[in-house]
């Protein structure tokens, strides 16, 4: 391979990412305060490596297990693999995080080179592995750095389905969504806002069974997952029970008017509960809720879903939001937003370059509308925009990358010696 390869910088630039992301995860990611869904993570995915399977690890016993699907299953496997090689502690468990994180840095990488050419595929790689959101997020013991290295492949194979329409390329995009899916739920929208619309858009030929193939693999992946929540907790639970206590806190009155418009309370979550079944406790918690929203439908359609939004592309209450993330250390994390910022209008830059250049925006873009269709239906928060994140990368790279070709081009050429 020659030194000065792509693939050979890439994967320099893929090392270092790891370097960056263990030292921060070490160094300062190890002290960081508060609550979150972490906990959870590591509780579970201990159990599982135990033996005990997914039962809730704050309300079971070895006497009395009991089922849960509070979120999907593939980031607890993950962390349980490691646990069963002994990495049971929360920072090895932060740790872990740190390699998929480095390989969405590859992916988006790659992603870059097939938008606008290699040198914005490695300015993509170069951004995305010091960006101090992504570093953050990996070494937050969250499900978003693995979330990210599927939506980032689910890009890549949209673009091959783009490139040559095919029933098999379809397929192989409906399976990574539904791997992004067992990560995290919205991940699942891509089937309708990325993997359909390919599907369809590629000739008459073959359409319908693009378009099969997609839901099919889809629901293959997600399929056994689904099953064993029926059997377990005796309700169809496609993905998880989360979205009933999201439902819930997003939908009173203290998030629907003062400081925390838009956001999410804990004490909006009734303490009324049926039993210790977690999905018949989620089907309460979810028509509390929805019953909420329905009853001050103006209100959330005319202030709750625009703050909402506004929160989660941190237009409101920045440095606030800031202190809510969950499993990441708020200093870097505020380095990360005034990233994002610069990173942002670089990325609008890049995205008029691209129609300019009359290249298909549709994969780069599905990204942004899923976020915006997650925050409209829950609450806002930062970290929710992280697949978002990799199209803003790609798009700032695709910006610098022409900016510093025209700084190149308006130097004047070196006199001959």
């Amino acid at each position: 391979m020659p030194l000065r390869s792509f693939a050979s910088r890439l994967a320099g630039i893929t090392a270092g990412a790891l370097v960056v992301r263990v030292l921060y995860t070490v160094l300062i990611g190890a002290d960081t305060k508060g609550v979150g869904d972490f906990f959870y993570y590591h509780g579970i995915a201990n159990l599982i490596a135990d033996g005990r399977g997914f039962v809730d690890p704050f309300l079971s016993t070895r006497a009395h297990p009991y089922p849960s699907a509070l979120h999907p299953p593939l980031w607890p496997l993950a962390l349980a693999a490691g646990s069963k090689l002994g990495a049971t502690s929360i920072l090895a468990h932060r740790l872990l995080g740190c390699v998929p994180g480095a390989a969405t840095v590859a992916l988006i990488g790659l992603l870059g080179r097939r938008v606008a050419g290699e040198r914005s595929g490695l300015l993509a790689a170069a951004i995305a592995a010091v960006y101090p959101t992504l570093i953050a997020a990996d070494g937050s013991l969250m499900s978003e750095s693995l979330y990210g290295a599927f939506v980032a492949a689910a890009l890549l194979l949209a673009y091959r389905l783009l490139d040559r329409p095919a029933a098999g390329r379809a397929a192989a995009l409906g399976a990574a969504i539904g791997l992004a899916a067992l990560t995290r739920g919205e991940g699942l929208l891509f089937l309708l806002l990325l993997a359909l619309p390919l599907a369809w858009r590629g000739g008459s030929g073959g359409r319908w069974l693009r378009i099969g193939a997609a839901v099919a693999a889809t629901a293959l992946v997600i399929a056994p997952w689904a099953i064993r929540n029926w059997i377990q907790l005796d309700r169809p639970i496609l993905l998880s029970t989360n979205d009933s206590t999201l439902i819930a806190g997003a939908n009173c009155h203290g998030v629907y008017h003062g400081v925390d418009i838009g956001f999410w309370h804990l004490d909006c979550v009734s303490k009324r509960r049926r039993g210790l079944n977690e999905a018949e406790q989620a089907e309460i918690w979810r028509r509390e809720g929805r019953d909420y929203a329905r009853h001050h439908l103006g209100r959330l359609l005319a202030a709750v879903v625009p703050v909402r939004e506004l929160r989660t592309w941190d237009f409101y209450q920045p440095r606030r939001q800031a202190t809510f993330a969950e499993g990441r250390d708020r200093r870097v994390q505020e380095a990360g937003t005034a990233a994002y910022y610069v990173l942002l209008a670089l990325a609008v830059y890049g995205l008029v370059l691209l129609r300019r250049r009359r290249a298909p925006l549709l994969v780069l873009l599905s990204p942004v509308v899923v976020v915006l269709a997650s925050t409209a239906a829950g609450f806002g928060l930062p970290r929710f925009r992280h697949a978002a994140e990799l199209s803003i990368v790609v798009l700032a790279a695709v910006a610098l990358e022409a900016l510093l070709s025209r700084r190149r081009r308006a130097q004047p050429a070196s006199p001959p010696r």
